[in-house]
């Protein structure tokens, strides 16, 4: 199985899957910074797909912004399953231990698919990091944080925030040694179309958040030097809170 083998909208999806698949790793290795334990891999590998409580999983979401949901959605799992890319399975139970009371799509990227996109798109496997050091998409985050203060991002009512998943940000409220970023919601406007009044919800970087990403700039600059982020002791870069 080659890359050229899939069409357009099946590789946008495998690279999706992809995604939350990595976003998961990091997450799971990343348990002793909350207090917890790493599980086996055939539990946490399984990726949740659809909306609950109004809410959509990553996996949904990512799609979502791709404009890749639509009624050949099954179709195109269906595919990849076939060419051994993934692995499909309806589950009652959510990766939280929460109960659901309909089976929930689950998928999980098999090693091939792993691979094949690696391959194509020149992501390379994750490396093991020292304890408490954030991976390359949550100093991203911790940037466009910093770049957003003080008012922080808005959420584009899909679990993002300045085109950030949730998984991500969660990550960085729930580091151990405080929570480097912090939610709050204001009201909008309302319009004369709505009953009420709409609430926006916000991310922003936490006090220890802001003096994390000073303390630590360097660090992560040379770690990850791709990455926009402002330096702190930049004029242009200060923002008055």
């Amino acid at each position: 199985m080659s890359w050229g083998n899939l069409n357009k909208r099946q590789q946008d999806y495998l690279t999706a899957i992809y995604e939350v698949d990595q976003e998961q790793e990091a997450d799971e290795h990343s348990m002793w910074t909350r207090g917890g334990r790493t599980r086996p891999a055939r539990e946490w590998r399984w990726i949740e797909y659809g909306m609950f409580d109004g809410m959509p999983t990553s996996l949904y979401s990512k799609l979502y912004l791709r404009n890749l949901i639509d009624e050949g959605t099954g179709s195109t799992f269906n595919a990849l399953e076939a060419r051994n890319l993934i692995t499909c399975r309806y589950a009652n139970l959510r990766r939280s231990g929460k109960p659901t009371l309909e089976s929930i799509l689950t998928i999980q990227i098999t090693p091939q698919g792993r691979k094949l996109v690696r391959e194509a798109t020149g992501k390379p496997q994750e490396k093991p990091l020292p304890p408490g050091t954030l991976r390359e998409w949550h100093w991203r985050a911790m940037a466009e944080a910093w770049k957003a203060r003080p008012q922080g991002l808005k959420s584009d009512g899909m679990s993002e925030y300045g085109g950030i998943g949730w998984p991500t940000w969660l990550r960085l409220r729930d580091y151990k040694a405080g929570a480097l970023i912090e939610e709050y919601s204001t009201w909008g406007e309302k319009l004369p179309h709505m009953s009420a009044t709409p609430q926006i919800y916000w991310i922003r970087l936490s006090p220890f958040g802001e003096q994390y990403y000073r303390d630590n700039w360097q660090r992560y600059h040379d770690l990850y030097p791709d990455v926009d982020a402002p330096r702190p002791d930049d004029k242009e870069s200060e923002k008055p809170s």
